[in-house]
């Protein structure tokens, strides 16, 4: 499109003067409400107003080891040591229950102390100290329940060093030893058959539920120093 510009028009053009006046008139309706309602909000900007930096903070997390493939072999090895200490604690009931039948009839637990020595522990409140010491005897003096005891607290201990803090059985989130065992485990409840017992205080007695309601946590110190102590020993509790 072309626009054209014609050679004949003015070269000045003047506006007439008007003397009509202009008039304003208010808003009305929703715009006159509009216009009189004032802003919406007013911001007070704080003096105090400043900005603050946190300073980093690095937070260093202890993984732990990975479960050895030797697991397996430390778990079926537990499991004998188990089924040879019941049979071993069966024998020394039905020994105790033929010559003293008023410690016999009573319910008690029993562990490993770190020299080897059995221990009586009174958990039902049933035995008076000195049906205690008399147990506690009785107990030392069967060599056959002593040693399977042992052999048991000692498979269990290599067992929760073989595994790991964070995958496997998570076993290895404690720290087992001779020291801490006998405030750890009571042998008794693991003994015991499935119905036997009411199942809450079944399920109590399991080894890993004890560990958990009693054991000692494992920290990056405890595992160096089992790790140290298992090179000497050639035992194998790292994959």
């Amino acid at each position: 499109m072309e626009l054209s510009l014609s050679a004949a028009a003015p070269a000045n053009t003047h506006l007439t003067h008007s003397d009509q006046k202009l008039v304003t008139h208010p808003p009305t309706g929703s715009v006159k409400e509009l216009v009189s309602a004032g802003p919406a909000a007013i911001y007070h900007p704080s003096e105090e107003t400043q900005t603050v930096e946190q300073p980093l903070v690095a937070i260093t997390t202890w993984v732990g080891r990975s479960q050895s493939p030797d697991f397996p072999r430390y778990v079926a090895i537990t499991e004998s040591a188990k089924n040879t200490l019941k049979t071993s604690f069966e024998a020394f009931q039905s020994q105790l229950s033929a010559t003293h039948p008023d410690l016999a009839s009573k319910k008690y637990g029993f562990t490993v102390e770190a020299d080897g020595k059995l221990k009586v522990l009174n958990t039902a409140g049933q035995l008076s100290t000195s049906e205690t010491q008399r147990l506690t005897d009785l107990l030392n003096e069967s060599t056959d329940l002593k040693a399977a005891a042992s052999a048991f607290r000692d498979a269990s201990i290599d067992m929760v060093d073989a595994d790991s803090p964070w995958s496997g059985s998570y076993l290895g989130r404690y720290n087992l030893t001779k020291e801490n065992f006998a405030s750890t485990i009571d042998l008794a409840p693991l003994l015991k058959r499935s119905g036997s017992v009411p199942p809450q205080e079944f399920s109590d007695g399991l080894f890993f539920n004890q560990l958990a309601h009693k054991g000692e946590l494992a920290t990056e110190e405890t595992e160096a120093a089992m790790l140290e102590r298992r090179a000497a020993q050639r035992f194998s509790a790292q994959a």
